[in-house]
């Protein structure tokens, strides 16, 4: 990891997402829980999340084309440039007066398009701009960015959000987009399939999106490995409307303890990132991401079995930890198997089948946790989990397979 940070344009790139990530995180804890307890019901969140998940499973497949298309960074540089726009606005009004619902929304959405474009560009530009005996550790360090990050929106959202209100944490999550913008803009970047790009232009987004669904189809298993591997990232999504549901109506507390959860999160996802490669190596992939899975189901029904304040925080701890873990071994692996040029259409086709499956939950808990609480959501979570992890052990060793091949051909050319 050393090596790699010494890099000075991975640095860039690694300072540039602590600051928009910290942010973003604050403003998403702040939205979530101001709409629950503005409305003391979750129907409105609900719906919220449930037409950001519509919106970006349309969305998702065309980002996917325009990440192939054009330069990665150039696409991280207009993520930035969108969000300290809109943010910038709206925490502006919200010095002169009360915000709305659809002002929330709108914030909500704009964040929720941004992290469509975010993770797949970055995912790309990590891959086609760094060498792949640097993948492990890349995306080991992203992942400790990421986490630090959420540790201190945790940490400092519900301070701002008491202290000094919603549109303090907006303003300041403006201001990292331009931060991050300024800091990412000075990074040295060649988009090497240009050429690629060039033959591609005259196919439209749907005939690229096409291109990438063959290829998915075609390799034996992958689908499958594909769609179990996000189920974790998928419950953390979903758990994120039935997160403030179940502090404030089931464990009757306050914003406190929804912010501690977080940072419980960020603090076991953090420790995923540092020592993941140890577990890796000591009880290899498979049994790592089957593992870690199953772990994640067992902690979610022993969370919901004990419904209080610590367990909840605790249990984050672990979904920290799970999700973190699965995640940087798929993602690894990934960039591995996936050729360059498709990378961004293989990553957004798959965000948009995660997209899909968060629509339903969330429409389903939307409709039932109001009645049935969020401790019935958060069950249904963990048996997803348990097909996920059996998916995983029946697909994954075909993915091992071809990457085994695919680095001893790598070895032999260097």
């Amino acid at each position: 990891m050393k090596e790699v940070f010494a890099n000075v344009d991975f640095r860039k790139l690694f300072f540039s997402n602590l600051f928009s990530g910290f942010g973003q995180g604050m403003t998403m804890i702040g939205i979530a829980w101001y709409l629950v307890e503005k409305t003391g019901s979750a129907q409105l969140l609900g719906s919220t999340m449930f037409t950001s998940a519509v919106l970006m499973f349309f969305i998702g497949p065309y980002i996917g084309t325009l990440i192939d298309r054009f330069s990665r960074k150039k696409m991280l540089l207009v993520e930035n440039l969108i969000g300290f726009s809109v943010l910038g606005a709206l925490a502006i009004w919200g010095f002169f007066g009360s915000y709305v619902e659809w002002m929330l929304i709108a914030i909500y959405l704009v964040t929720t398009f941004m992290y469509q474009i975010h993770y797949p560009a970055q995912s790309a530009l990590v891959q086609e701009g760094f060498e792949p005996r640097h993948y492990n550790s890349i995306n080991s360090l992203l992942e400790i960015e990421g986490q630090t990050a959420s540790v201190l929106a945790g940490g400092v959202a519900g301070f701002l959000l008491n202290s000094y209100g919603l549109h303090i944490v907006i303003l300041f999550n403006a201001l990292t987009y331009l931060f991050a913008f300024g800091l990412l803009s000075t990074m040295k970047y060649t988009f090497t399939l240009e050429g690629e790009a060039k033959a591609n232009q005259g196919v439209n987004w749907l005939g690229q999106l096409g291109q990438s669904w063959r290829y998915i189809r075609e390799k034996r298993g992958f689908m499958v490995f594909g769609i179990s591997a996000m189920m974790p990232f998928i419950a953390i999504m979903a758990s994120n409307l039935l997160k403030p549901v179940y502090v404030s109506q089931t464990l009757k507390a306050d914003v406190s303890i929804f912010s501690l959860g977080e940072m419980a999160y960020a603090i076991g996802a953090v420790a995923a990132g540092i020592l993941v490669s140890l577990l890796v190596a000591k009880m290899g992939q498979l049994s790592a991401i089957v593992g870690n899975t199953l772990l994640f189901a067992i902690v979610i029904v022993a969370m919901v079995s004990l419904p209080y304040g610590w367990a909840l925080v605790a249990s984050y701890m672990v979904y920290g930890w799970c999700n973190a873990s699965v995640r940087l071994i798929r993602q690894s692996l990934y960039m591995t198997i996936v050729p360059k040029h498709f990378m961004g259409r293989v990553m957004s086709f798959f965000n948009s089948v995660g997209m899909m499956m968060r629509l339903v939950l969330i429409g389903g808990f939307t409709t039932m946790i109001d009645y049935t609480g969020a401790g019935a959501g958060y069950l249904v979570l963990a048996g997803l989990l348990l097909l996920a992890a059996v998916g995983i052990a029946i697909t994954m060793r075909s993915m091992l397979a071809e990457a085994s091949t695919q680095a001893a051909v790598a070895s032999k050319e260097s």
